[in-house]
Parts: C-alpha cells; sequence; structure tokens
C-alpha cells in the first residue's frame, strides 16, 4: 500500500466521534500504513493495560472487539481484516510479554514532547519511571546501532527532563524480534533488556 497521509478521523473511520473517545487521540501526520498500525497497537495496548493481568484468551477478545472499534477504514488499511489482525496479534503479544506485573501503574500511551509521541509509560515500584518503544516492522536480521536506538535515545532525554532521578529508562521493543531488545538507561547505557534492570519487570512473561 502506497505511503498515505493519515487523519484522526480517517483512522479510526470518517465521520465517527465513538472510537476517538475510547482510543484517544492520534498522532497527527501519518504518512505510513506501518506508522498507522503502529500508533493503534500502542493504543490498544494502553486501553487493554488494567485487563494485562487476565488470561490470554480474554485479553485477545478484549483486544479483537478494541480493534474492530478502532480500525474501520479501508482508505486507510486497505486490507482490514489483515491489518486488524495485525494489530490484534501485536497488542496481544505486547501485553503478554512485556506489560508489567500489577503493581506497576500505567502512565499512558502516546504521550507527546517536543521531539514526538513516546509509545508507552510505566511506574514500576523498585525500577522507576520506563518508556517503552514498541517496533512493529519484522526484520529478517536486525541490526540494533546507534541509528536504530536514536529515537528511544530522545525519549530517553525527554525521561530525564521528565521525571528527573524518577526516571529509570526506555524499554527497546522489536516485537517481531524479541531477542534484540533493549533498555536504555537514564545515564544512556545500552544493555539487552534480559542483562538488565528492566529484566523482571514481568516476572511471569514467557
Amino acid at each position: 500500500m502506497t505511503a498515505r497521509h493519515v487523519t484522526a478521523a480517517r483512522l479510526h473511520g470518517s465521520g465517527s466521534t465513538s472510537a476517538s473517545k475510547t482510543t484517544g487521540d492520534v498522532r497527527p501526520g501519518m504518512s505510513t500504513w506501518h506508522v498507522a498500525i503502529g500508533s493503534l497497537v500502542h493504543q490498544c495496548a494502553g486501553a487493554l493495560a488494567e485487563h494485562r493481568g487476565e488470561q490470554s484468551g480474554v485479553i485477545a477478545q478484549r483486544a479483537t472487539e478494541w480493534v474492530n472499534s478502532a480500525a474501520r477504514d479501508t482508505r486507510v488499511f486497505g486490507n482490514l481484516a489483515k491489518a486488524r489482525a495485525q494489530i490484534t496479534s501485536l497488542a496481544c503479544a505486547y501485553l503478554h510479554r512485556y506489560a508489567p506485573d500489577a503493581d506497576a501503574d500505567y502512565l499512558g500511551a502516546e504521550i507527546p514532547f517536543d521531539g514526538g509521541r513516546v509509545d508507552l509509560v510505566w511506574s514500576i515500584p523498585g525500577l522507576g519511571v520506563v518508556i517503552d518503544e514498541l517496533k512493529t516492522t519484522a526484520w529478517v536480521r536486525l541490526n540494533v546501532d546507534a541509528s536504530m536506538l536514536a529515537q528511544p535515545q530522545r525519549y530517553r532525554e525527554f525521561g530525564v527532563q521528565k521525571w528527573g532521578s524518577g526516571f529509570a529508562g526506555v524499554r527497546f521493543l522489536p516485537l517481531r524480534n524479541p531477542g534484540e531488545a533493549r533498555f536504555i538507561s537514564a545515564d544512556g547505557e545500552v544493555h539487552r533488556l534480559t542483562d538488565s534492570p528492566a529484566a523482571t519487570v514481568r516476572k511471569d512473561a514467557a
């Protein structure tokens, strides 16, 4: 599908206000199908954050219902069934593998700052505030280098400015390449997620 300029109204379906009331603001100026998919993955995960401890089948059903309501416009998504399936699958993958345990507080999704919008934010006991940067693209071979981490580094700078000493860092989470997940601590040091202070925020993750 060719690049498109996606407005909030088109992303949720023209002329409808009900979805925008439940899904929050959509990032303006989206230019590609993949970015539109990513934005709804963030919003779906945020909408279901309070249900993250439920059984996987229940979460999947809730995600399916949310996505069917939010993603409705074929002018944006083309093959609507395919787009909905991808959004649902990726949101569930995040909630099952990465959403923190029940004692963490969900602070929001698609939070704006001068350099863009951060995907999701949590306050995790014993660790601090953590920003999650979700990647929804599938790479055959993912090279996690300084260029790939430039965006989460900007998120880190924002986190330090906003939360100060209470900020722990950024989790870089390529949902289709989980072995390449990283944690960028508040001082900018990059760790593999499994070897980082954020490794156990979801103790029951598979």
